[in-house]
């Protein structure tokens, strides 16, 4: 099973285009208060199925945690059981990656 995914660079391309971009982060509250927050939509990874009614569906919606790694799996739980949408993408390297392109 393929799921989206998009660099770093490239995400920044979309930003300073202005596209029509969401962030999602599904860390955990602690990891933002350690490693910071971001200008996204905080919906931890454990609540994200319960709350997949509060993401846009008319945009581009890319998924954060940490190292990518969380919202990879996150994307693929998602494309098995049905609620996979073509506009999710995993952000590669996560948050810590962004912070070095950013």
């Amino acid at each position: 099973m393929k799921i989206n995914t998009i660099n770093p660079a490239e995400l920044k391309l979309l930003f300073d285009s202005n596209a029509s971009v969401q962030l999602i982060d599904i860390r955990e509250k602690y990891e933002i208060e350690i490693d910071g927050k971001t200008n996204s939509i905080h919906i931890p990874m454990g609540d994200l199925v319960d709350r997949l009614d509060e993401i846009p569906f008319h945009e581009k919606i890319v998924f954060h945690c940490a190292s990518g790694q969380r919202s990879s799996n996150m994307l693929k739980f998602l494309q098995m059981n049905n609620l996979y949408k073509e506009n999710y993408y995993s952000l590669e390297g996560g948050f810590k990656a962004w912070l070095e392109i950013k």
